[in-house]
């Protein structure tokens, strides 16, 4: 069994902004197999469940979505090399998708907090580049939180589409095919 993790905050205040690609990453892969989210206040999120996988999306803050991850991990006896964190990256590119395994959170709070939740970091990323803003003096925490810009805009639907590409790819190849493939 695996475990598809959406990063994201709860609210209408964050439904489109930067931080929360991962939420709008597994709403599309979830409208694709025409699948329903339902919700658990015990997991404190809202999931899916298939034979083979669970797609979840924390109802927690970004910075406590580990406490989800560790729930429904728990509870599906799910180990953490089983579970892919979906995700904004800042240091990447803007449209950059990057699988990644094994690694720690370069700082990214969602990350973070699965690190510590599961006390391990062996699980596996699909990292969407959000960038870094062009003006220096703007603050990084403000900068996750707005919406994407126009131009941002009109390549949203494609990395969406590459991404839910990888989620298929890694539940029907597994990591190393799907590093292999989308790296």
């Amino acid at each position: 069994m695996k475990l598809i993790v959406g990063l994201g905050n709860p609210g209408l205040k964050y439904r489109n902004t930067r931080h929360n690609i991962g939420f709008m990453i597994v709403d599309k892969f979830a409208i694709d197999q025409g699948l329903s989210w339902r919700y658990s206040r015990d997991w404190m999120c809202f999931y899916i469940k298939r034979e083979n996988f669970v797609v979840i999306k924390p109802s927690t803050y970004m910075n406590k979505s580990g406490e989800a991850v560790k729930a429904v991990s728990k509870f599906f006896k799910i180990a953490a090399k089983d579970i892919l964190v979906i995700h904004d990256e800042l240091d990447l590119q803007f449209g950059k998708v990057r699988i990644s395994y094994d690694s720690t959170s370069a700082g990214h709070k969602g990350v973070e907090s699965a690190i510590k939740s599961m006390g391990s970091f062996e699980f596996a990323r699909l990292r969407l580049g959000i960038g870094r803003p062009t003006q220096e003096s703007i603050d990084l925490e403000k900068y996750v939180l707005e919406t994407f810009g126009e131009d941002e805009l009109g390549h949203l639907d494609e990395i969406i589409k590459r991404a839910t590409d990888a989620i298929n790819s890694y539940l029907e190849s597994g990591i190393s095919a799907t590093m292999n493939r989308f790296n």
